[in-house]
């Protein structure tokens, strides 16, 4: 029992670094390929409810606030990271819901 616990501790903190390197690795991906700067990042607390309501728990929704290269303005909206079965193990799949849309 103590040996299972002392696996989880130390593998505790392993999870953690991955999930943000993971996020942060998926985050600038996008961006670069959609010719995008991120200004900010949050994780809110209030996205969009059809978004809640069909996102699983595997998947992470995140707020941010990018300057669009292309068209020279600054735009935000929601992304949802991960599919729905493989969460972030899928790196390609990341959907936005822009605001202004």
């Amino acid at each position: 029992m103590k040996a299972l616990l002392i696996i989880a501790l130390l593998l505790l903190p392993l999870y953690i670094y991955w999930y943000y390197a993971r996020l942060k690795s998926m985050l600038a991906a996008w961006a670069a390929s959609n010719q995008l700067k991120i200004l900010e990042t949050r994780r809110g607390f209030f996205p969009p409810l059809r978004m809640m309501l069909t996102t699983s728990k595997e998947q992470t929704l995140m707020h941010v606030k990018v300057y669009d290269e292309s068209t020279h303005r600054i735009r935000s909206g929601w992304l949802r990271l991960g599919s729905y079965w493989w969460g972030l193990l899928d790196a390609d799949a990341i959907e936005v819901n822009w605001d202004d849309a």
